[in-house]
């Protein structure tokens, strides 16, 4: 009778480095081409990951506003462009993650009326508009409220804004885009 060779069957996504560390993959990029938020999917895979394993991710941009996320979570990230709308990103869970530098944006226009601050963030690729609101209000030169114009409800700023104590309220809707007051929560 002939010996019967059994191979173990690996999953294509999760693959072992020369150091023995497991290395799970993701490409998201087809799911944001169609519209859909990657983030429970993100989310459940790291919940699944073994201790000392990484998680690494294809994406279409640095999603540095995940990136902060899953530093408050416990996980370091660096990230690497690889080509125009290619970015790799690698999280692995570690003490003393250090939240991840908010990058240089592209110029886009500030004014004043009165006294309040407006940027203008329309056509501002993801996760610029977001970046730049976190930003302005991590600086502690967003006073007590300012307005951004968007192309549309900023619905991701929305945990991140609560997070930290303020929140959006969308006071105009147009063919434009929209303009949002973002504004710090009073305590009460």
């Amino acid at each position: 009778m002939a010996e019967k060779k059994i191979t173990k069957m690996t999953s294509p996504d999760r693959t072992s480095g020369p150091d023995g560390q497991v290395h799970e993959r993701m490409d998201v990029r087809p799911l944001l081409a169609r519209g859909i938020d990657p983030l429970e999917q993100i989310l459940a895979r790291v919940s699944n990951l073994p201790d000392n394993a990484i998680l690494q991710i294809e994406a279409p941009f640095d999603p540095l506003p995940l990136r902060r996320l899953m530093t408050g979570r416990g996980y370091d990230s660096h990230s690497v462009q690889r080509s125009e709308g290619h970015w790799q990103v690698s999280f692995r869970k570690q003490d003393g993650a250090k939240l991840p530098d908010f990058p240089d944006l592209p110029d886009f226009p500030v004014t004043r009326q009165g006294d309040i601050l407006e940027m203008d963030l329309r056509g501002l690729t993801p996760p610029n508009p977001m970046i730049a609101v976190l930003k302005l209000i991590e600086s502690g030169q967003a006073g007590e409220g300012f307005t951004v114009r968007l192309d549309r409800d900023p619905i991701y700023l929305h945990p991140e804004l609560a997070e930290r104590h303020w929140h959006a309220e969308i006071v105009e809707d147009g063919d434009n885009g929209i303009r949002v007051r973002i504004s710090r929560e009073n305590d009460l």
